[in-house]
């Protein structure tokens, strides 16, 4: 079920474009991507907003976790965006007027020649790897919300693992088409174990919520916008997600940040993958957010304040697409894999916060990068 109930102001498309820098997916007639976001604190408010300023309403929807409607709006000829956002943070009842930001899911398949596909995973448990923490425990009762791209639910490690799942990219949102990155990270958490056939998730008996805010333009490249995002953080928020995996980094987003702090404030633990970029900071710089990187043993990478945690994430094998398995690569990897042991951990722990989290995570892997 869509939790994000529509408010009704304007013509409420559903948006399923990309930004104009990476048009993918398919438009219908009279669809266009969002400029911008406005927040605004109240219906009442909100309609006076648009008939005031005679807004563009591409689409409006209640964000319930932060009491307020958001309204995603195109551009307006003759004005710049700067202005107009200016503008409109002037006006009554307005939180936040942002232009919408790209972000991006990180990690790729690991194209390295190996004999055996299973090889690398089995040195792996013996090596302070997967051994070890299914010992403590599975994750029964977690329940893990990951907003990546689709996820492939006849996989046959992933069938009947998935709790729920919802699309808020585009067309139905019980669709989910199978993608290979969002594939990828939910067998590393939720893979059914001794079935006997693949790999054995982390927490397997987590309830795993798969919730589609990217989607993929090219294989395990994975592109996510303002809004879609927004819309699966406040979905997350509504089910009490006590773990919200973000294997996804970008610019600096409020809206997004609002939303990552208020399931912060009502104690989920949220799990981000640190950006290959400077600029991306989103959401790992946010206080609260355990910071998940990847780095190479003898290069620790540099590592916002606060909860962190960093690995190798080298040749990771998990579930993709059409039944298969590959290796990954990649700080979306450790972030799903720091994601499955913190379900275990809090299984064992149910008050366990991200800070006790991560600093259990270091002390258990010897792999941590600096605080």
């Amino acid at each position: 079920m869509n939790r994000c109930r529509r408010a009704g102001y304007g013509a409420a498309l559903l948006l399923t474009t990309l930004l104009a820098a990476a048009a993918s997916l398919p438009v219908r007639a009279g669809q266009a991507a969002p400029a911008a976001l406005v927040l605004v604190d109240s219906p009442v408010r909100a309609r006076a907003l648009v008939a005031s300023n005679g807004l563009d309403v591409l689409d409006s929807w209640e964000l319930h976790a932060l009491e307020a409607v958001c309204l995603a709006i195109g551009a307006r000829p003759g004005e710049g965006l700067t202005a107009l956002l200016a503008r409109l943070r002037a006006s009554p009842g307005v939180l936040e007027a942002e232009p919408v930001r790209a972000h991006a899911v990180s990690g790729a398949p690991a194209r390295v020649a190996i004999k055996d596909p299973y090889y690398e995973l089995q040195m792996r448990g013996q090596r302070r790897g997967i051994a070890p923490i299914l010992r403590e425990g599975s994750g029964l009762g977690v329940r893990v919300a990951v907003l990546d791209t689709g996820v492939d639910l006849a996989h046959p490690d992933l069938a009947g693992q998935i709790a729920g799942s919802v699309n808020f990219v585009g067309g139905d949102p019980a669709l989910i088409p199978a993608e290979f990155h969002g594939t990828a990270v939910v067998g590393l958490i939720a893979a059914v174990p001794g079935n006997g056939v693949g790999i054995h998730g982390l927490a397997p008996d987590a309830e795993v919520y798969a919730l589609r805010a990217c989607w993929e333009p090219s294989q395990a490249y994975g592109l996510c916008r303002t809004d879609t995002l927004a819309k699966a953080l406040d979905y997350a928020i509504d089910i009490r997600a006590r773990i919200i995996n973000l294997s996804l980094a970008g610019p600096d987003d409020p809206v997004l940040t609002r939303l990552v702090e208020r399931a912060i404030e009502l104690g989920a633990i949220v799990l981000g993958a640190v950006g290959e970029e400077p600029e991306m900071r989103f959401p790992a710089s946010i206080p609260g957010v355990i910071a998940v990187a990847q780095h190479a043993p003898t290069a620790p990478p540099p590592l916002p304040p606060g909860p962190s945690f960093a690995s190798p994430g080298l040749q990771m094998l998990t579930t993709v697409p059409e039944g298969r398995y590959d290796f990954v690569s990649g700080p979306s990897f450790v972030t799903a894999y720091a994601s499955g042991v913190a379900a275990v951990m809090l299984e064992q722990q149910p008050h366990l916060r991200a800070a006790g989290l991560a600093a259990w995570l270091q002390r258990a892997h010897g792999e941590a990068g600096p605080r």
